[in-house]
């Protein structure tokens, strides 16, 4: 759907970018801030200072045209460790540090924000931003529950901001390459889809087991664990959970299936053009792990079948995406493309061009152009995690999931129409 800008809700900065390119006039202001004048650059914060939002960071920090500004976590020492990286970048003292993310959304004179958070607060750091008229580049999975990312998909589209999900794959050569293969119909008739997802739990040990009990309920000083358990109110602290572990816990994450779900299943529905609907059938089989904290699946199988017949696999038990047809198979991973026959990897359209801005750049790009139409955009993003949403149900009740991907409702199954992952958890 085409949403066009408002004067009334579109930032200064915005709104001179794109009046001026209404007018086929270069964008004053960006060009402006290009030159050096931090008054028109982008200012951003970061929420989340942890491994993926310190990378994203970082890439905006050598990017021409914006700054950040500010930082925030409930963990004092990743977020001062990141207000230094900062400092020591702009050689000053200026990068402001925020608790809560509410905070830093209220910080004055800012236009967009990294949400770099554990899963479980990717919902409520992206509505409240997005409410608050600031773009966000978040992390994939796009959020934590069903009904919460179709919430998320609303507020962007109603407060008309820019967001580009982390699943930065759709920006990288192999994988855009691989998309224009199978539009262009290099594999004849498709016979078979699959992805392939880790399996097992990369676990980074924070404390030995014998310190467990006694370091239980007990959070050190700089870690505020309720303003980081967010929506999940009461929850016990562990010393293995914060900063890493988070993501092997159902509660905060999802295991490798919901890290995984937004790269390489995402790149199989995105190159078939089936990442604005849903399955209308997932099945599904995991072997859950046997660790005394972490809960999620370690080995894993489902499928969707889509209303026109096609079936998309996902396994552990290989990484990449590879679609085979009549013609024969292609298969795409990170730094590889791969075919049956080498010949046909030159079946790209006529001037079809790899070269694409980075994918933090696309975002950039998007906020000066007053464009919606990032690579990562959140209505493709959302079915991508729903998908991985709906294996976890069918998983856990070990039933198959009839879906209507039009209302995004379980069909016929009360029981499973219960699973918290179909709900919202929003602070």
């Amino acid at each position: 759907m085409s949403i066009s800008p408002t004067v009334s809700t579109m930032p200064r900065r915005r709104f001179l970018a794109t009046g001026a390119a209404a007018l086929g006039l270069a964008p004053m202001a960006f060009l402006k801030g290009q030159q050096g004048s931090p008054n028109d650059e982008i200012a951003i914060g970061l929420v989340g200072c942890g491994g993926m939002g310190m990378g994203d960071m970082n890439n905006f920090l050598h990017m021409p045209g914006c700054r950040v500004v500010a930082v925030c976590d409930p963990d004092a020492n990743a977020m001062n460790g990141a207000k230094k990286k900062v400092d020591d970048h702009y050689k000053n003292q200026d990068c402001k540090t925020y608790k809560h993310f509410k905070e830093l959304i209220a910080h004055p004179g800012l236009d967009a924000l990294i949400c770099g958070t554990p899963d479980h607060m990717h919902a409520s750091v992206g509505i409240a931003a997005a409410n608050a008229g600031k773009h966000v580049y978040g992390e994939k999975p796009f959020t934590w529950g069903l009904r919460e990312g179709r919430m998320l998909v609303d507020a962007i589209q109603k407060n008309k901001i820019v967001w580009q999900t982390g699943s930065q794959q759709r920006s990288g050569g192999e994988f855009r390459r691989f998309k224009a293969l199978l539009q262009n119909n290099t594999l004849g008739k498709i016979t078979r889809i699959e992805a392939g997802t880790p399996s097992g739990m990369s676990i980074q040990g924070h404390a030995p087991e014998d310190k467990w009990a006694e370091m239980a309920g007990k959070p050190p000083a700089h870690l505020d664990w309720e303003t980081y358990c967010g929506p999940v109110k009461g929850y016990p602290y562990h010393p293995m959970i914060h900063p890493w572990n988070w993501r092997w816990t159902h509660t905060f994450g999802g295991g490798q299936l919901m890290d995984w779900v937004g790269h390489h299943v995402d790149i199989a529905l995105w190159s078939l053009g089936l990442d604005h609907t849903g399955p209308v059938k997932v099945e599904a089989a995991g072997e859950l792990g046997q660790h005394k904290v972490f809960d999620t699946y370690v080995k894993y199988a489902y499928q969707g079948t889509f209303e026109d017949g096609r079936v998309i696999e996902v396994r552990s038990d290989f990484m990449g995406t590879k679609v085979t047809g009549e013609n024969g198979w292609i298969h795409v991973d990170r730094g590889r493309l791969e075919a049956s026959d080498r010949e046909m990897l030159r079946n790209v359209p006529a001037g079809y061009n790899e070269k694409i801005p980075g994918h933090h750049q696309d975002f950039i790009n998007c906020i000066r152009e007053g464009r919606f139409n990032t690579a990562s955009e959140p209505e493709g993003c959302h079915r991508s995690a729903s998908f991985g949403m709906l294996a976890l149900v069918a998983m856990d009740s070990k039933q198959p999931v009839k879906w209507d991907p039009k209302t995004e409702q379980i069909i016929d199954n009360p029981e499973q129409a219960k699973h918290p992952r179909l709900g919202a958890r929003i602070v």
